[in-house]
């Protein structure tokens, strides 16, 4: 067998830098494509379909709150929709019973956001595994709770009640719409939706920028390196309890922020609990996950992709008045394709995990070096190692397996 010789080795070794370095430029620039056509949509787009796809915007901030902590430390949140209302609800009370400036409410619910995530993460990351997946999920239905115990009103906080399940008897003030409540009033249909797609895509922007600093930051290297081995972290003298809970503050932020501007800028955003939870109580909770996995775990940029693929999927299999056939045999009612909504839209996330499981972005992301290796005539580069969710789930087996092996004994 040829000895490989130092200089060989090290040839080798500039051209997998070179291949991975102009791979890394190329994601940049792709990255910069995709903002670049998202600021674009509105010229291919009619009024009352940007309307729909303005949402879009919005599932795409809230999967970056949950990749944040989730996909980065690899503790699964499966209640995240408790910042999404806290934040929501925290504006519109602001706004519409205290009277203050939109922008005061965008900055006091995001506040009000990041408090919750205070008192949530700091009790529950020193939890593991399941236990602290459990107390992220029971957190959204206490709030859903205190909705309805406190509909009345609470002295100073929120005088005129919380509404119940129906929501604030008055909608937040819009940044833009018709009508004479609206910060800035318009005479046409088009011209609001333009607006409030463009005030919705600045603060994607806004999401998108910040997450990347933090997750590109020395304490995001840290996130990562919990993610795959916590113990080497603590061995370094590093206390990973701090900086779990400083994400997840982080995200709660990011969450709260995107749920403000939702209710002044969002498309048929109104405070009730099945906008801020979903009608199931913890629907939009699940959503943001299945984005996430289905655009990767620990990108950021995969929840943007994740966003685009559901919101298409769900856009699709709505609009598919198409009878089951069968159905109206068995059950002696008709039942069409949109009926089955959203089960269809998470097959497609399972369908994901099983083909691509590393998610459309890192899976796309390796194809790419491989291309470029090939067409230098080169070796392909090897892999990455495991991907954010390989690593998240042998984290949870871990967990889980230590739980059960303290409860054996």
């Amino acid at each position: 067998m040829a000895t490989q010789t130092p200089h060989e080795g090290e040839l080798d070794q500039r051209r997998t830098q070179a291949v991975t370095t102009r791979l890394v430029s190329l994601r940049h620039q792709l990255g910069i494509l995709g903002i670049v056509l998202l600021g674009l949509v509105p010229t291919v787009m009619k009024p009352s379909e940007l309307t729909s796809f303005t949402f879009v915007l919005y599932l795409m901030m809230f999967a970056i709150s949950w990749d944040v902590v989730s996909g980065y430390t690899g503790q699964l949140s499966f209640g995240h929709a408790f910042f999404f209302a806290l934040g929501g609800y925290g504006t519109s009370i602001i706004t519409t019973q205290h009277g203050l400036p939109i922008f005061v409410g965008i900055v006091g619910g995001t506040l009000v956001a990041t408090i919750g995530g205070v008192l949530l993460g700091v009790p529950a990351l020193r939890l593991e595994g399941p236990y602290l997946s459990l107390v992220t999920l029971i957190a959204p239905l206490l709030l859903y709770q205190s909705f309805v115990l406190f509909s009345d009103g609470i002295p100073y906080l929120a005088p005129k009640g919380l509404g119940g399940t129906s929501g604030l008897v008055a909608p937040p003030p819009a940044i833009i719409d018709i009508g004479s409540s609206a910060l800035i009033q318009v005479d046409q249909f088009w011209v609001s939706a333009l607006g409030k797609y463009y005030i919705s895509f600045l603060a994607l922007l806004v999401v998108l920028g910040s997450t990347y600093a933090f997750t590109r930051s020395s304490a995001g290297n840290v996130l990562t390196a919990i993610r795959e081995d916590e113990a080497a972290v603590r061995s370094v003298g590093l206390n990973p309890a701090k900086f779990k809970i400083f994400a997840f503050v982080f995200s709660a932020a990011v969450g709260g922020f995107a749920a403000a501007v939702w209710m002044h800028a969002g498309p048929t955003a109104f405070p009730n609990t099945e906008a801020v939870f979903g009608p199931g109580r913890i629907d939009k909770s699940i959503n943001v996950i299945i984005i996430a996995i289905i655009g990767g775990m620990g990108t950021i940029v995969g929840s943007v992709v994740g966003a685009l693929f559901f919101g298409f999927a769900d856009t699709v299999i709505g609009g598919l008045d198409v009878a089951i056939p069968g159905v109206e045999l068995l059950f002696g009612s008709e039942l069409t394709i949109a009926d089955t909504s959203p089960l269809p839209t998470f097959l497609l996330g399972m369908i994901v995990l099983v083909f691509l499981p590393r998610g459309v972005v890192p899976e796309a992301t390796e194809f790419g070096r491989r291309l470029l290796a090939r067409r230098r005539g080169e070796e392909p580069p090897p892999g990455g190692g495991r991907s954010p969710v390989e690593s998240t789930l042998a984290k949870y087996r871990r967990e889980i397996e230590d739980i059960l092996g303290r409860d054996g004994e």
